[in-house]
C-alpha cells in the first residue's frame, strides 16, 4: 500500500481528443501554477491538443487533486494523484505525533512514554485513511465527474495495477 493515493482510468471520449481538450481549455482558467482561485470556471491549469494537468477550481478542496491526462483519438489515459501541496501538509500532520513522541520520551524516558504509542498510532492511521483517503476520494471524484461531463467522456474504467 501507498502512503499517498494515487488512480489511473482509461478514458473513451465521445468526440476525438482535439474537439474535447477544445471544450476543456473553454472551461479552464489557464495557468502555469496550479493554485486555488477564484475563477467560474470549472479548472485551472494546463490543457494542450492531446492532454491536460488540472485542478479543480473550488476554493478551499479543489486543489487537493491533480487530474493528468493524455488522449489519442478518442482514448486515452487519466492520472488523479494528490498535489504536492496537500503531500507535505499531510506529512507534516503525519510526523507531528511522532515528533511528539520523540519530545516526550526525551524528557520522561522510554519507559513512561510506551502509554502513548497507541495513541500516536491511532492518529497516524486517522489522518492516513480517515483525513487524507476520504478527502481524495471526495475531491478526485468530483474533480471526474465536471471532466467527464465537460469532455465527454463516454467510458471510464479503473485501472486495477494502481
Amino acid at each position: 500500500m501507498k502512503l499517498f493515493p494515487k488512480r489511473n482510468f482509461t478514458a473513451e471520449l465521445s468526440e476525438i481528443n482535439s474537439i474535447a481538450m477544445g471544450e476543456l481549455k473553454r472551461n479552464t482558467d489557464i495557468t502555469d501554477s496550479l493554485i486555488s482561485d477564484w475563477t467560474k470556471k470549472a479548472f485551472r491549469g494546463q490543457v494542450n491538443e492531446n492532454g491536460f494537468k488540472i485542478i479543480s477550481s473550488e476554493i478551499g478542496h479543489g486543489a487537493i487533486c491533480v487530474l493528468n491526462g493524455k488522449f489519442d483519438g478518442k482514448t486515452g489515459e487519466i492520472e488523479v494523484r494528490i498535489h504536492k501541496a496537500f503531500k507535505i501538509m499531510f506529512s507534516i500532520l503525519m510526523l507531528i505525533p511522532i515528533i511528539g513522541f520523540v519530545i516526550i520520551a526525551l524528557t520522561n524516558g522510554i519507559k513512561e512514554s510506551f502509554g502513548i504509542i497507541i495513541p500516536l498510532i491511532v492518529l497516524i492511521v486517522f489522518v492516513r485513511f480517515i483525513f487524507m483517503e476520504l478527502s481524495f476520494r471526495f475531491v478526485s471524484k468530483t474533480g471526474l465527474n465536471k471532466l467527464t461531463r465537460i469532455i465527454g467522456i463516454t467510458k471510464l474504467e479503473k485501472k486495477q495495477n494502481n
